[in-house]
């Protein structure tokens, strides 16, 4: 049987509650699999409001840097059910949700996750940022002499071949907020967080990065083989 056409729809909610944003990709993620439709795919664009969220991996043991530190008790935590561990989500920071149908993907996890990384790493390249993956560490990365920078993030959820969750991209946030917490697990002076505005020391419109990473998805999702 000839599978439709996939239909993209990619929406802009800027600052966003992330209880609410998770009760809409909740919402959506149930129309697909009720309806067991390949066809429509959603892409949630925004910035949240400051929060801590813990994946599958965390432990109390992995959350907090420093237990006495004031930043994190101002700040809302939630438990997620995506992958990985620890991570900040804030102002300065691009997070793209997808809803996907992995079928999309041949339905292969790593093929999604490549893309993903992809994304973030040609998207670094338009702004004179070289990056790259490390093997066994989740996430996008870029090197300043012997340290290694952290700066795209990659939490995934499959649940019956539909994607949640997505990627997050450090545009300019509070990088001291990272430093509350043990981000994705990090507890190695050699591997830090970072941010675009930060690597190239020059102020960056959000709306600049966010066109560019949405530039990028539209060709990729738009030249699928279907």
């Amino acid at each position: 049987m000839v599978q439709p056409k996939p239909i993209f729809y990619i929406k802009d909610f800027f600052f966003t509650d992330f209880l609410g944003l998770c009760n809409l990709q909740k919402q959506i993620l149930k129309l697909k699999l009720k309806f067991l439709n390949k066809k429509y795919n959603w892409l949630l664009v925004l910035e949240h409001k400051n929060v801590y969220t813990f994946g599958t991996s965390t432990k109390c043991s992995n959350f907090f840097r420093f237990s006495n530190n004031k930043t994190f008790k101002k700040i809302q935590i939630f438990k997620v059910d995506r992958g990985g561990k620890v991570t900040f989500h804030g102002p300065g920071q691009l997070v793209i949700y997808f809803i996907l149908d992995l079928f999309l993907f041949n339905y292969d996890f790593n093929l999604y996750l490549r893309f993903l990384e992809n994304i973030i790493i040609i998207t670094l390249l338009k702004n004179q940022i070289f990056a790259f993956r490390i093997i066994n560490k989740s996430g996008i990365w870029v090197r300043n002499y012997n340290l290694f920078y952290k700066i795209g993030f990659i939490g995934i959820k499959i649940i019956n071949y539909i994607t949640k969750h997505g990627l997050a991209l450090n545009i300019n946030p509070d990088l001291n907020i990272f430093f509350s917490i043990l981000t994705c697990g990090i507890n190695n002076k050699n591997y830090c967080v970072t941010s675009i505005e930060k690597e190239t020391e020059k102020s960056r419109k959000k709306t600049s990065v966010k066109n560019n990473i949405k530039n990028e998805l539209g060709f990729f999702l738009n030249f699928l083989k279907i």
